[in-house]
């Protein structure tokens, strides 16, 4: 079972390259879907963001609110750090559930792919996977591409802002794939990497 993470800032493109490689057969986990499932209101997870951000941060449904969690989690470096520390280990913890239970599965999947968008910021998962895809993209074309998705530019930068940059991001890379051109190609060159890099681990 071939794990292979995929990361890069907000709007680089990591979604469209997971549901190709989703399309070849692989098996995606979404770390941010992970940690939007910790935060359950049955789970001990949302006791612990309250403590930390206060009650403002949950909604009337007694739901995480996630533009008031981001509002409050994103105004400082501390805040952010803070935010990491609760909920990184609970989906490390939750995913190595999942990938041990995929690994003793009678036919385990031959490739899992994981979607970690903090993965500089968050090395703990370095540890459960075989190889580390950057996809890189300049910052105009990252909030071009938030802003047709429906945030707000304000938004966007403060997300940017709190994240590490691309260089960091390459220093634990394995492949880098730029996202700057045209989607076509951006397309062209995902399915290329998968047939020449990835689909060869399962011969």
């Amino acid at each position: 079972m071939y794990v292979l993470a995929v990361t890069g800032g907000i709007g680089s493109g990591k979604s469209t390259a997971t549901r190709i490689f989703e399309d070849r057969g692989a098996i995606v986990l979404d770390l941010d879907r992970i940690a939007k499932e910790l935060l359950e209101p049955s789970m001990p997870l949302l006791g612990r963001i309250t403590d930390a951000f206060g009650d403002s941060v949950v909604g009337p449904d007694g739901r995480i609110d996630p533009a008031a969690l981001a509002d409050a989690a994103f105004a400082s470096d501390e805040a952010t750090r803070t935010l990491d520390a609760i909920v990184h280990p609970a989906v490390y913890t939750v995913l190595t559930g999942i990938l041990d239970a995929l690994a003793v599965q009678a036919e385990p999947p031959r490739f899992v792919v994981l979607d970690v968008p903090l993965l500089a910021e968050a090395p703990i998962f370095l540890d459960l996977v075989d190889a580390v895809l950057v996809i890189s993209a300049r910052e105009d074309a990252r909030v071009e591409r938030c802003l047709a998705n429906g945030m707000t530019e304000a938004d966007v930068h403060r997300r940017i802002d709190r994240q590490v940059g691309d260089a960091e991001r390459r220093d634990i890379a394995d492949y880098v794939i730029d996202n700057d051109a045209s989607l076509a190609e951006f397309k062209h060159d995902i399915v290329r990497f998968w047939d020449l890099e990835v689909a060869p681990r399962a011969s």
